[in-house]
């Protein structure tokens, strides 16, 4: 697979249909698109495109989101607006830069029942406020550890997690998603040492990932560079 946009439609379309299989929720695809069959949790897209050509009667009665990875669609007609574009990032195979680690920062690879309980309060903190909680299980249930291909790490400092990141390896690639920090741990070099971990540089494979527009001088910093856009389709509110 030599698009490099390809590559981040079809590392985000796994990811997506892991966490979907362990909420115990339904996910199809062909080769035009990947959709969800039962309504997600508002943090998944419902539905992505996995080539340029696909057209909008692939995903438009998916349940939810959708992630139109090359901006070629125009759902507007169908009720849609677009919520938010993000860049597409892409990192070649090699050694990430020696960037060292802050000495207090714990590095855990979650391996048990417990710890992604912990991922998930971690990254429900980092991506709303401090202050947020779910239902554990809500996002990121136990049942995740079964797909081998998921791998989540946390950040702690002083035995409380600050910052999380998951890593997805496929054959051609390693999608890194759920990058967050705590908003009183950030700018401590905390998100880019967990970011390092999800890349997985030793596989020999290429790294992508959808970056926010303020967290793009971050994986600048580990040598990513833009490759393309997505759009965000959304039907009435809330957005993800």
């Amino acid at each position: 697979m030599e698009d490099r946009v390809s590559l981040c439609a079809e590392a985000a379309a796994r990811w997506h249909a892991s966490w979907l299989r362990a909420l115990g929720l339904r996910s199809e695809r062909d080769v035009d698109a990947w959709r969800a069959l039962d309504r997600p949790p508002l943090i998944y897209f419902a539905g992505i495109t996995l080539r340029p050509e696909a057209g909008y009667e692939t995903v438009v009665g998916a349940p939810g989101s959708i992630c139109d990875t090359w901006q070629s669609l125009d759902l507007g007609a169908e009720g849609f607006r677009v919520w938010r574009t993000d860049p597409w990032f892409y990192r070649p195979p090699g050694d990430a830069p020696d960037l060292p680690r802050p000495p207090e920062l714990e590095l855990v690879a979650v391996s048990t029942p417990a710890e992604v309980y912990e991922f998930e309060v971690v990254s429900v903190r980092g991506f709303g406020g401090e202050d947020d909680s779910v239902e554990p299980g809500t996002y990121h249930p136990p049942s995740i550890l079964e797909d081998d291909a998921m791998k989540m790490f946390l950040g702690r400092v002083d035995g409380q997690a600050v910052a999380a990141a998951m890593g997805y390896v496929t054959d051609d690639a390693v999608g890194v998603f759920g990058v967050t920090t705590v908003a009183s741990a950030r700018r401590r070099g905390y998100g880019t040492a967990v970011t390092r971990a999800a890349m997985f540089t030793e596989t020999g494979l290429p790294a992508i990932l959808a970056p926010s527009k303020q967290a793009e001088r971050l994986y600048a910093r580990l040598d990513f560079e833009r490759v393309g856009e997505l759009s965000i389709w959304v039907k009435g509110a809330p957005a993800p």
